[in-house]
């Protein structure tokens, strides 16, 4: 778990210029002061007005001219334009013209221009220096360079008016410096250097900002301070100071693992912000991982929709991508689709300097998505570019180290999975073809055990206590189905012992599902099947339904566990339940149904057998699931049968220009494959004309609508700078 900033925490330099207040020493501190809230209604004025001298204009004059209108025109958009420019800006109308377009998203590269005009006329120019770091912040990302030119703003400014500038010096230009400099600090994870910014930049202007040092005090866990300084904003009655304030307060509390008392000052902030019409999105999202926290799933999933309905700039609360995440661990996998295809759009309407605060965490939701549609080559393939370029964590409360570990245990899961598959290939692949195969699940495996070093090298006692209670600030940031990959990365003795420390520390009765689930996948590696299977049907006992793909892993275990001890009966019922619930937890949990195959006469049939004796997914058995194979003239198909007698899944194959016996075989054993440990879909979005029947994914319209997503998701990954 891990709560994000307001907004108004971390604004951009656009809305935080407008809150400037004059020099101190100067009583008219409101006309120096304009919340971004008022801006946008002033803004709405603005446009009244322009209708209004429109509608005017044939009452001035009987027949106006198109040169009038122009004119008009002109007029009130210069009078619009000078109503936007700040106090203390100065009288250089070209600086005037640069801020304009910094403000306007759509005039990146017109600001860029101004910005170098500027500077090749003057180098020491205090304002080219300024919108240059506004130029570099916001448009290109590039926050050192963005620091370095702020900083030398400064220094100018400095040198010429003094840091206690007067009302007839361009003090904007200082304050601007000064405040960019702090959250850009913040942003690059320096937070002692934000707090001594901001301190400076209220002993310099009005009004006082207190509620913006509350999260950098927080992140140094320095949190009597934090407090002290979300009670000096709530003190002060502005808006804007008191939504800030209350987030703050909300991580706060989370970070001391405060259940009851983060959820109560969350959901004020949301309420706060209800109340206000505030429209942000990230109060909801923060209230809602406080809800997870006490477990209550389905008063999360209402807030994350609240929040789904707000859009904000320069935030890395994504409510589209929390959904994909909760769907997805409650096997919702349709509504995960729909949910991981907003949580792109939305992260594309960010600024560019967001890039670097969520990109990673955004492509490890894709991946995780992908691997629980069935395809862990793509995963594989996005999850190692999330390692390679983990994010910056000054937007969230998570250290790095909680962020950089759950990557590395996505990638983990995403590369072992990806050698499953390919294992599964060399079954079906011509022996010389099958010679890559054999090679890349070596590479494969080598590259998960190197992931798990990294994810192992991040985690130390506080990460690992928090980890496994569950839904608790300072954990790993990965989902709970997947945090039991820590397991065997920190070893079984390690993870027991920690448990019990863990168990002492915790007041939610609840939890206990979660502690019996890490002991029994604990205790299985350590070799104790048979008591790894008690603990492991107590946990399925007591954790909330809605740990679908939690349940799913602890099934496949016990059915892993129930072979060794030789209660074979035990292990299909594991399997049996595990298929329904998330058929693709077989492969990721390297797994083999016992399988008997049924062939019917014919070539086509009788080659798929062969080539099914080598699968790593089926072992040969009686009595467990069945799969039965049939040929005809122009094809073949496949039908993967419960130990019921249900139908979970179907493939079929038709003959196509060069192929023989053989090659249609391979291709029908290949199509099984894929379709047997797809997503099983909730029975309201799933065609049930598909699959004979089948409440299981394999085909139809929600079968197509996934694999349509597939290539959008890799392909918006691929375009991404």
């Amino acid at each position: 778990m891990s709560v994000t900033p307001s907004p108004e925490t971390g604004k951009g330099a656009l809305e935080r210029s407008w809150r400037f207040g004059l020099p101190q020493g100067r009583n008219d501190t409101a006309s120096g002061v304009s919340h971004w809230r008022r801006i946008r209604r002033h803004r709405f004025t603005t446009r009244s007005l322009l209708c209004l001298l429109l509608l005017a204009l044939p009452l001035a004059a009987q027949e106006p001219t198109l040169d009038d209108m122009s004119d008009a025109f002109e007029e009130i958009l210069a009078q619009a334009d000078r109503a936007r420019l700040p106090s203390g800006l100065g009288d250089d109308e070209l600086a005037q013209e640069a801020w304009l377009a910094v403000q306007d998203p759509g005039t990146a590269v017109k600001a860029r221009e101004l910005t170098e005009q500027i500077l090749r006329g003057d180098k020491d120019s205090i304002a080219g220096h300024c919108l240059m770091g506004l130029v570099q912040h916001r448009s290109e990302g590039n926050l050192p360079v963005a620091l370095y030119h702020f900083k030398k703003c400064r220094r100018l400014f400095e040198k010429r008016f003094t840091a206690y500038p007067g009302d007839e010096a361009p003090w904007f230009w200082h304050a601007l410096s000064i405040t960019e400099m702090a959250f850009i600090s913040g942003e690059m994870g320096r937070h002692e250097d934000k707090i001594r910014l901001l301190l400076e930049r209220d002993d310099f202007y009005e009004p006082k900002l207190p509620a913006e040092r509350g999260w950098p005090l927080m992140r140094l866990r320095r949190y009597d301070d934090a407090l002290e300084a979300v009670e000096e904003a709530l003190r002060l009655g502005d808006p804007g100071q008191i939504s800030s304030a209350l987030t703050a307060r909300c991580a706060i509390e989370a970070e001391q693992q405060r259940r009851q008392a983060s959820y109560e000052a969350c959901l004020e902030a949301a309420k706060h912000d209800r109340d206000n019409l505030e429209g942000n999105p990230t109060p909801f999202t923060n209230a809602a991982e406080s809800a997870l926290g006490l477990l209550r799933f389905d008063e999360a999933e209402k807030l994350l929709l609240e929040a789904s309905g707000y859009f904000e700039r320069d935030t890395v609360s994504n409510p589209w991508l929390d959904l994909t995440q909760l769907y997805l661990a409650e096997g919702r996998t349709a509504e995960a689709l729909d949910a991981v295809r907003h949580m792109y759009s939305w992260r594309n309407q960010q600024p560019v300097f967001m890039e670097e605060q969520n990109r990673a965490e955004t492509q490890m939701t894709a991946a995780i998505f992908l691997l629980i549609a069935g395809r862990p080559v793509e995963a594989s393939r996005i999850t190692r570019r999330a390692v390679e370029r983990p994010d910056r964590t000054g937007f969230t409360s998570s250290a790095s180290e909680q962020l950089r570990a759950a990557v590395a245990l996505s990638d983990v899961m995403a590369q072992r999975t990806a050698a499953e598959w390919a294992a599964e290939e060399v079954s079906w692949l011509p022996w010389l073809q099958s010679l890559g195969k054999r090679l890349e699940v070596t590479q494969r495996r080598l590259a998960a055990w190197t992931s798990g070093r990294r994810a192992a090298a991040q985690i130390d006692e506080r990460i690992l206590l928090a980890t496994l209670r569950p839904y608790l600030a300072g954990s790993v940031e990965a989902a709970e189905w997947i945090e039991p990959e820590l397991v065997a990365l920190v070893g079984p003795g390690v993870t027991l012992a920690a448990v019990g420390r863990a168990r002492r520390q915790e007041d939610l009765e609840a939890a206990e599902g979660y502690f019996k689930a890490f002991e029994a996948e604990a205790i299985h590696l350590q070799g104790r099947h048979r008591k790894a299977l008690e603990i492991l049907d107590q946990a399925l006992q007591e954790l909330p339904g809605s740990e679908v793909l939690l349940r799913a892993r602890l099934l496949v275990i016990g059915a892993k566990a129930s072979l060794q001890t030789g209660d074979w009966q035990r292990a299909v019922a594991f399997f049996g339940q595990a298929m329904q619930l998330d058929p693709g937890s077989v492969r990721r949990g390297a797994a083999a149904l016992p399988t008997v195959v049924y062939a019917a006469p014919g070539d086509i049939a009788q080659r798929a057998q062969d080539l099914l004796d080598g699968s790593p997914r089926f072992a040969a058995a009686k009595g467990g699931f069945q799969v039965r194979l049939e040929g005809h003239q122009d094809g073949g198909g496949a039908v993967l049968l419960s130990p019921q007698g249900t139908v979970l899944s179907s493939a079929n194959v038709r003959q196509r220009s060069g192929d023989n016996v053989d090659s249609m075989a391979r291709r029908l054993v290949q199509t099984l494959h894929e379709k047997a440990f797809a997503p099983r879909l909730d029975l309201t979005q799933a065609d049930l004309r598909t699959l004979d029947g089948s409440p299981t994914a394999g085909g139809g319209r929600s079968s197509d609508r996934l694999r349509s997503v597939f290539s959008e998701v890799e392909a918006r990954e691929n375009a991404r700078p």
